[in-house]
């Protein structure tokens, strides 16, 4: 049974790594599915990888970082499907380098995309949502670093934890619609985010010798997480974060 059949789901940043696993996941599950990201060609090109296996999708371009694009993703999407009930706020970048070197661009940048893409995307799929009168789900990509610090990744460790605050505060304001808000936090997951970072000599083997599950995570293993957060058996989970991270913060 597809457990998110009828549903019209937006996934921003969903070209690659995770929430292209998302994306294609809930298009399994019978999910309409928005592919979105800044690449116009790879939004078509995954979109159409999931027209293939049978699914529903529609790619649209989106920098998340700007408003505009942001009302022109929701715009298209009710254009098409009518309805969203499903927003998964991915977009994220990350920038390996030590706080006393970073300049102000990049942690504007990496700021702009992960603070103001997923506060504003959320704030119009809350108001689509209200405006439809059926709740909805509304998730949030945060990490383990809204929990742990993290050597030369300070400007993006302040972003997801004002995620993780974000989740909360929005979780507390929307219950009373029935829209819930949840984040996933991942762990170190093999994307191509951080391909240069573990290409370093014996980073990678240090980074597995720390996750008591023996092995970095894979994007396809924060979908199912993804999907029982969009499903009606998650509910009663709201304002929290449910950490994808093969046991590593446990430690």
């Amino acid at each position: 049974m597809s457990r998110l059949a009828g549903k019209t789901a937006i996934v921003t940043g969903s070209t690659r790594g995770i929430g292209k696993a998302i994306a294609i996941r809930y298009a399994r599950e019978g999910a309409n599915v928005v592919v979105s990201g800044t690449n116009a060609a790879l939004c078509a090109e995954v979109a159409e990888a999931i027209r293939k296996e049978g699914g529903t999708a529609l790619g649209v371009p989106c920098d998340i970082s700007e408003l505009e694009a942001i009302h022109h993703l929701y715009d298209r999407t009710l254009d098409v499907f009518g309805e969203i009930n499903i927003v998964v706020n991915n977009a994220g970048i990350a920038v390996f380098k030590p706080f006393v070197e970073v300049d102000p661009e990049t942690v504007r940048r990496i700021w702009n995309v992960n603070l103001f893409g997923t506060f504003f995307s959320g704030q119009r799929a809350a108001r689509e949502m209200i405006r439809q009168g059926k709740g909805g789900k509304i998730i949030n990509m945060s990490s383990i670093s809204e929990e742990v610090g993290t050597a030369n990744l300070t400007q993006y460790a302040t972003t997801k934890g004002g995620i993780k605050i974000m989740t909360k505060c929005m979780a507390l304001e929307l219950a009373q619609y029935r829209i819930n808000v949840n984040a996933i936090g991942a762990g170190v997951i093999d994307t191509d985010i951080s391909q240069e970072e573990f290409a370093k000599p014996g980073m990678r083997e240090e980074t597995v010798r720390r996750i008591p599950w023996g092995r970095m995570g894979a994007s396809e293993d924060l979908a199912g997480t993804a999907v029982f957060l969009a499903h009606e058996d998650s509910d009663y989970v709201t304002g929290t974060t449910v950490f994808v991270d093969g046991g590593l913060i446990a430690m």
